[in-house]
């Protein structure tokens, strides 16, 4: 933010423009074309070695690709095995292929379709994990908030056991089977200990965008606010300024 806030101190006293960011366009093509291409070298949350890897792998063309791009480009995903199905999903949307996410069960599939449909089948969002407990366990937003928090702390493995008792005995109720249950939860513990609500990463992206936007069409003022935002970032002043150059 303080790298972003100069950049634009920078443009106003060099070209007399004050940009505002909240009025750029967010679907500019050019600027996709550089994040689908991986030329990212300073653009916050997306400069990493494994964003400009999967990046044009993924092609993220909006604001919500982007912030599922911040999202899963983590270790909770990896982890739980979700990082490669994921990867060639989205490599069959960019080809134009049609995609069958896998929702882990038949049961699932209508009841997830609308809370992991946009995510391709895996929880990224703690948002995810209160719309599977209403949308598998029939259980209401409050308890669904009370799960979340719970999976999200530091947690015993009898807290666990409880929580997951709870869930099964809704699932049942609504009558979907052990089996079914069972995946959904797991889908929801394999994340939540690492998740964020969506409007965290969609707050990521945007910020990932504008600095995208800035380092296209002001790159010297963008590279000279890095440099003065030093320490920051994955890379050196001598890496940035070769890829400045």
């Amino acid at each position: 933010l303080s790298a972003v806030d100069d950049c634009l101190n920078i443009v106003e006293e060099v070209h007399g423009l004050r940009v505002d960011l909240g009025r750029i366009p967010h679907d500019s093509p050019e600027i996709y074309a550089s994040i689908q291409e991986g030329d990212t070298m300073g653009v916050f949350q997306i400069e990493s070695r494994a964003q400009v890897q999967t990046l044009p792998r993924t092609q993220p063309r909006n604001i919500d690709d982007l912030a599922v791009q911040v999202a899963f480009i983590r270790p909770g995903p990896i982890v739980a095995g979700a990082f490669h199905p994921y990867m060639e999903y989205r490599e069959k949307l960019a080809r134009g292929e049609e995609v069958f996410i896998d929702y882990g069960h038949p049961e699932l599939a209508p009841l997830l379709k609308d809370c992991l449909g946009e995510t391709l089948g895996h929880v990224l969002y703690q948002d995810q994990v209160i719309q599977i407990s209403c949308a598998v366990a029939g259980f209401t937003p409050g308890q669904a908030d009370r799960l979340r928090r719970a999976m999200s702390r530091k947690r015993s493995s009898e807290a666990m056991q409880a929580i997951a008792a709870d869930f099964y005995a809704g699932a049942h109720q609504q009558g979907v089977s052990h089996a079914a249950a069972a995946i959904a939860f797991d889908k929801m513990s394999a994340f939540a200990a690492f998740g964020f609500p969506k409007s965290h990463a969609v707050a990521f992206a945007l910020l990932a965008y504008e600095s995208a936007w800035l380092r296209y069409y002001y790159p010297a003022a963008y590279y000279c606010s890095l440099f003065n935002a030093q320490p920051m970032g994955f890379y050196s002043v001598e890496v940035l300024a070769g890829d400045a150059e």
